[in-house]
């Protein structure tokens, strides 16, 4: 595949009305989308050779500025290397914490276990059976008939005695 030669494109001069015509007709080179191979020494040059680059200046870069971009890739590491040891500490003292949490919820779940086991009422009628020596009564209820004179004596003597 060659490369496309440079295309001679020649305006026709405008002139004003009153004056000669430019002696030469201005080139104008459009470009193709490639360049040409440079010419050989021994070729000469000619209307189709394509117009000549400036001279390439390499730009210096001041030590300054190479200590201030050092400094700051410095700086930028630094400030990521904190932040990556601060995320692991705090998920450190999460899981610590997440750790405390679930005891403390385990042993949460045993006292209300032991609550329950304790205000068992089959638990609490053997208790006051052994220790306090209550039972239930084997006779069926009966309803005592109460004598109100009896108890309007009682009640004025009480009331003498104060």
């Amino acid at each position: 595949m060659e490369p496309d030669p440079p295309v001679r494109v020649d305006h026709p001069p405008k002139q004003k009305i009153g004056t000669l015509p430019d002696p030469e007709p201005t080139r104008r080179m459009i470009y193709g989308g490639t360049m040409p191979p440079p010419p050989g020494p021994d070729e000469p040059s000619g209307a189709f050779l394509p117009p000549k680059n400036r001279k390439v200046t390499k730009r210096k870069v001041s030590p300054f500025n190479i200590i201030l971009i050092l400094m700051g890739a410095a700086a930028t590491i630094v400030l990521y290397i904190s932040n990556i040891i601060a995320v692991n500490q705090l998920v450190n003292d999460i899981h610590k914490e997440e750790t405390r949490l679930q005891k403390i919820l385990n042993d949460q779940e045993m006292l209300k276990a032991q609550i329950n086991q304790k205000s068992s009422l089959e638990r609490i009628r053997k208790r006051a059976e052994e220790e306090l020596g209550l039972q239930n009564p084997k006779d069926a209820l009966q309803w005592i008939d109460v004598d109100k004179e009896k108890v309007r004596e009682l009640e004025e003597v009480t009331r003498k005695q104060e």
